[in-house]
């Protein structure tokens, strides 16, 4: 038995609130799509060097909006298409935890199972990575293991050491462990949301130890070689082909016309490609996708019009939904509160920036989850204008909705 399959009778009607369960006529679905593509142009208009805006309906792409240069003169220059790809940013965790919890449901595991049986066997273990003392998914998934504060600790001793988010550096912080739980002011204390890519990272080396448990093997075969391209292959296989997406990549091919990130002040200076690696490739970051995709993959995985999909077309069951919502899974914390602008609305921003203050050279992305079915996913390749974020002009752009 599934471990959420005992949940899904008592959780339908909970989902289906918000879920728009009365049809809407056409013509209002019309006005809508029309409504919302007229103050996403508002919004974006004349803000970045260039951009594209697509709106989906359930998971079908409906409209696209596409402005200004995906590259400019100097690195060859390329106006903005519907098929263009950028990288994406942390975009790429509301992906991966769709992918997280199809490989947990296939195992019989519910997020609050321990990580600690899926890390590499070798590895040295800390504070919150040893078996009878684990960190769990829905911990990961939600920033709050403690990950960040015990980085935090290490840093104010100037002993942060080699952390970073490939084998290595996820190998050396898991460790050090994380830091300890407890009530009081410490400001490092774990337990609360504090915001770290590691812990998305760690998925791209637990997830296809997942995959080859639910295949019959021990995962042994998971290693530091191969780990990135297995993630890539399952995150390929499970959730990007689903979702009408070919040829996912964390690197950009020969003549692949990616868009570059600019500096909006700099008209003249080259961009930066921010290129990533296969063996780093895409649980916390990296994933080079266009705004069509975006917005396919979040209709797909959009929990309130799970109901409109047939069963071979979902990316969630029901229950694994109802976790993703409530939780938060993969979501901006943010998501779903309680003012007219984030009620029923669940999002994801990514940014990536050239760390030198001039010039900033910036690409951002959005993935948006609005009511009625709508989904919206969004790339611009510079700092906007008015030093507003691509999900917050989104969101002021749905609040009709």
């Amino acid at each position: 038995m599934r471990p959420y399959r005992f949940l899904i009778s008592s959780l339908l009607p909970l989902l289906a609130i918000g879920a728009g369960s009365h049809a809407i006529p056409a013509a209002a679905q019309t006005s809508k799509i029309d409504q919302l593509e007229q103050n996403l142009r508002q919004e974006f208009q004349r803000q970045f060097v260039g951009y594209s805006v697509a709106i989906a309906r359930h998971g079908r792409v409906r409209r696209t909006l596409i402005s200004g240069l995906a590259r400019r003169d100097a690195d060859g220059r390329k106006v903005w298409g519907p098929r263009t790809r950028g990288n994406v940013a942390s975009v790429s965790k509301s992906i991966t935890a769709i992918a997280v919890l199809q490989a947990l449901e296939a195992n019989g595991l519910t997020i609050e199972a321990p990580i600690a049986p899926y890390l590499p066997s070798g590895w040295t273990r800390g504070r919150g990575f040893r078996n009878g003392q684990s960190v769990t998914f829905r911990q990961l998934l939600t920033h709050t293991s403690g990950m960040n504060q015990r980085f935090l600790q290490l840093k104010a001793n100037g002993n942060e050491g080699p952390w970073g988010n490939d084998w290595d550096g996820l190998k050396f912080a898991v460790e050090k462990g994380v830091a300890a739980r407890f009530l009081g002011p410490d400001k490092y204390a774990a337990g609360n949301r504090s915001y770290k890519n590691a812990n998305y990272a760690l998925f791209r080396i637990i997830v296809p130890k997942l995959w080859r448990m639910a295949q019959g093997s021990d995962g042994s075969g998971v290693r530091k070689a191969n780990h990135g391209a297995l993630f890539a292959l399952y995150v390929g296989e499970h959730v990007m082909v689903p979702s009408g997406v070919q040829g996912a990549s964390c690197t950009e091919p020969a003549n692949g016309g990616h868009a570059y990130a600019y500096d909006w002040n700099d008209p003249t200076g080259a961009g930066s490609a921010f290129n990533g690696t296969l063996q780093n490739c895409g649980a916390h970051a990296g994933w080079r996708l266009s705004a069509p995709h975006l917005a396919r993959i979040a209709g797909r995985a959009d929990c309130n019009s799970a109901n409109n999909w047939p069963g071979d077309k979902k990316l969630l069951s029901p229950a694994a939904c109802f976790a993703r919502t409530v939780r938060k899974l993969g979501w901006d914390d943010g998501s779903n509160g309680s003012s007219d602008r984030t009620k029923n609305r669940y999002w994801h921003g990514g940014m990536l920036f050239s760390r030198s203050e001039k010039p900033r050279r910036a690409i951002q992305s959005c993935m948006v989850v609005l009511p009625d079915g709508f989904s919206v996913g969004a790339i611009a390749n510079s700092d906007s204008r008015d030093d507003q974020r691509v999900c917050g002009k989104i969101l002021d752009a749905a609040t009709f909705l």
